[in-house]
């Protein structure tokens, strides 16, 4: 055998050895990030009490929203035969019939408005989607990547209001994105993270006030973090990110 024929099976044998081993290492990655789907996230240290059911887009202030819900399904029924799946049946003793949109990881609202004209009681008003709100998205700043040495824009890019919502601070440390308070709450940024698990969960409004001050004082003091303490930071938290995995196919195109 020539040289330079072994030199090329040689180099396309290596080739193939490393191509397995990557694939093999996203296919371990992207595994993790499958178990990781029900871990809670870090974030949920900052509230004290249960959170709050998100409800559809249109609902009026809940003690209202109680009185004038009947349990009917109607909005429910529009959402699934439109192959949306966003809105369920709230089970338990409380509030038990009325409608919620409980898995926004893989059902977030799309802001269709469907829901809205359907109602019988007025429980769900009828406005235009851009003055929703359902809620506001948080960004766990100890699982997102843009916040810890990478980039990655799936969730601004799956946000229906992008740069209306979403702002940017970019640095050595990833283009560290942040969700401003023109946040409609839909939850399609929680559906397309690509961290195990998401790391962006939305709240109610009041429940949001209750930490507001903690959540912000976190993503000053992370902005204004001299590199030294930053770079500990973040290699501290690149193991819990690492934990979780990485879902590839979660992001968005």
């Amino acid at each position: 055998m020539k040289r330079r024929s072994f030199i090329k099976i040689l180099s396309f044998a290596v080739s193939s050895l490393l191509l397995t081993a990557t694939d093999y290492a996203l296919y371990l990655y992207g595994r993790k990030g499958r178990e990781a789907e029900n871990l809670p996230p870090p974030l949920f240290r900052l509230f004290k009490d249960r959170l709050s059911d998100i409800r559809p887009p249109g609902a009026v202030y809940e003690n209202e929203f109680k009185a004038k819900c009947i349990g009917c399904s109607v909005c429910i029924n529009i959402c699934k035969n439109l192959g949306y799946k966003s809105l369920s049946l709230k089970v338990g003793l409380s509030d038990f019939g009325t409608p919620v949109v409980d898995d926004m990881r893989n059902h977030p609202c799309t802001l269709c408005m469907e829901c809205v004209k359907v109602c019988p009681t007025g429980a769900l008003e009828k406005v235009h989607k851009e003055r929703v709100k359902m809620g506001i998205a948080l960004i766990d700043f100890e699982l997102c990547l843009g916040w810890n040495g990478d980039v990655c824009l799936s969730c601004s890019k799956a946000c229906p209001f992008g740069a209306s919502v979403f702002e940017f601070y970019n640095s050595d440390w990833g283009n560290q994105p942040y969700i401003n308070e023109n946040c409609k709450g839909c939850g399609l940024c929680v559906k397309y993270c690509p961290v195990g698990g998401s790391a962006i969960r939305v709240v109610r409004i009041d429940d949001y006030e209750k930490v507001k001050s903690k959540y912000l004082s976190e993503f000053k003091l992370l902005l204004g973090m001299e590199h030294a303490k930053r770079y500990e930071l973040v290699y501290s938290n690149i193991p819990k990110i690492m934990e979780r995995g990485k879902i590839y196919d979660r992001e968005y195109q």
